[in-house]
């Protein structure tokens, strides 16, 4: 007489399945967050500075900003950023120029120091992405950025008025 093996319980395969469900959603989650804080603070009128941790990417204090324009197209931007970690951190100022617009000047300003020009090349209408040395825990960065709307930036053809005929 055979005997019959009793079905096995499916009810660990669901549990399993379950679990990993679970987590794959879990980490989609997370990883769009990751994804909107990185392009939000582009879009946004600020900059933003993001702070370098172990465990990823975390956005330092904003103390405040100004700005101020004038009719020529001429912005400037100074904002002021705080380490609220226990760590000192390294970070990374993102900016999103307006379209048109030509970076004229960046500068860091850590604590009280002096303000140390970021190293840049002439950027457009793009996102300013410049990394900046470590903040200590409670540092405040400041920083200040200036640009220029390319549509009423004429220094080029000034320049040439000036060194033509």
């Amino acid at each position: 007489m055979e005997t019959q093996e009793p079905p096995k319980p499916a009810l660990p395969l669901l549990i399993l399945l379950a679990l990993a469900s679970a987590l794959g959603v879990t980490v989609a989650i997370a990883l769009a967050g990751v994804a909107m804080m990185l392009a939000a603070p582009a879009y946004a009128g600020e900059g933003s500075l993001l702070l370098e941790r172990r465990a990823g990417l975390a956005q330092a204090e904003l103390l405040f900003a100004e700005s101020e324009s004038d009719e020529e197209g001429h912005q400037r931007i100074v904002e002021a950023y705080y380490n609220p970690f226990d760590e000192p951190l390294a970070g990374v100022y993102l900016y999103r120029l307006p379209r048109n617009a030509v970076l004229e000047r960046l500068a860091f300003t850590f604590g009280a120091v002096e303000a140390r020009p970021a190293l840049l090349t002439r950027r457009e209408g793009a996102t300013v992405v410049e990394p900046t040395a470590q903040l200590a825990p409670g540092e405040i960065l400041r920083v200040e950025l200036e640009y220029r709307g390319r549509a009423k930036c004429c220094w080029l053809s000034s320049v040439a008025r000036a060194s033509g005929p």
